[in-house]
Parts: structure tokens; C-alpha cells; sequence
């Protein structure tokens, strides 16, 4: 068995003992290549922000914003990408990355705060201009759409 197979096993296991049977996302994106996320912040009524002066390297505060005149959900589930070469590219977390997978509501025409500590799952972050990006759901006939936001920062 690999290292990262060993270190996701047990991982994996001490969540199910510890969680009692909690539900957890395991965060499949921490490979450090170039983000998956080509497009973002596209959905009209939709976006978010990193709260003015509120980025650190250990975290921030974002703030997600609904103008539409329908209900979104969103988990705790974030990506953290760092701008190298005028690209965008995944920050290698530094272990395995679970979350906890409660649902949020977004209320229409309304803004909602989250703090953000990523100390944890990538340590204090080096200088640099990063991104943080969310999934949004929304129920639709027949299933679920799904629109990614993300927010700009500079860690200095």
C-alpha cells in the first residue's frame, strides 16, 4: 500500500470512530496541479469575497452573496489555489482534507459571513496572490445545478 493509501485509510477510520458514523467529504483535490476550476464566478446573482482586511496566512473571512430569487446551499467544502505563472494551481494540502457534510443555506438577496482556517489543512501560507472556491447547489427538477465562486486574496 502506498503512503497517501495508508494515510487515507486511517484517516478515513479515525473519522468513523471519533464521528460516530458522522458523514465526511473526502477532499479528492490536493495534488498541487494546475485547478480544475475553469470556470468560475459565471452564475448572474452569485458571488463571493474575501471581507476587507480579513485574509491572513492561517485564514480569513469570506462572504457569500445570493441576489437571485432563489434558495443555494453550500457546504463547508473549500479549494485553496495559489496564482504561480499567471496560472492558477492547487495547494498540496498537507494531509488528507475531510469535511464535515452539513448543508447551508444561502436565503435569496442575502450575504452570509463564513470564517476560513486553513492553517490545518495547509499550514500558514507564503506570500503570494491566492483564491479560495465554493460549490453552490441549488435543487432543480430532476436533480441538482451546480455553480463554483471564488474570491481573490493576497497574502503578503
Amino acid at each position: 500500500m502506498t503512503a497517501i493509501v495508508r494515510e487515507i485509510a486511517g484517516f478515513l477510520a479515525a473519522a468513523l470512530l471519533v464521528g460516530g458514523g458522522a458523514v465526511w467529504s473526502f477532499h479528492p483535490w490536493t495534488t498541487g496541479g494546475v485547478s480544475p476550476f475553469s470556470a468560475v464566478n459565471e452564475a448572474e446573482g452569485l458571488a463571493m469575497h474575501i471581507e476587507a482586511g480579513s485574509a491572513s496566512p492561517t485564514g480569513t473571512i469570506l462572504c457569500l452573496e445570493n441576489k437571485t430569487d432563489r434558495e443555494w446551499q453550500f457546504g463547508q467544502e473549500y479549494w485553496l489555489e495559489k496564482k504561480e505563472g499567471g496560472e492558477w494551481h492547487e495547494i498540496r494540502s498537507l494531509r488528507a482534507v475531510a469535511f464535515d457534510t452539513l448543508s447551508y443555506l444561502l436565503a435569496p438577496h442575502s450575504t452570509r459571513e463564513e470564517v476560513c482556517s486553513f492553517s490545518d489543512s495547509y499550514g500558514r501560507l507564503t506570500s503570494g496572490e491566492y483564491r479560495l472556491v465554493k460549490e453552490l447547489l441549488r435543487e432543480k427538477s430532476g436533480g441538482w445545478e451546480s455553480e463554483y465562486v471564488a474570491a481573490e486574496f493576497v497574502v503578503e
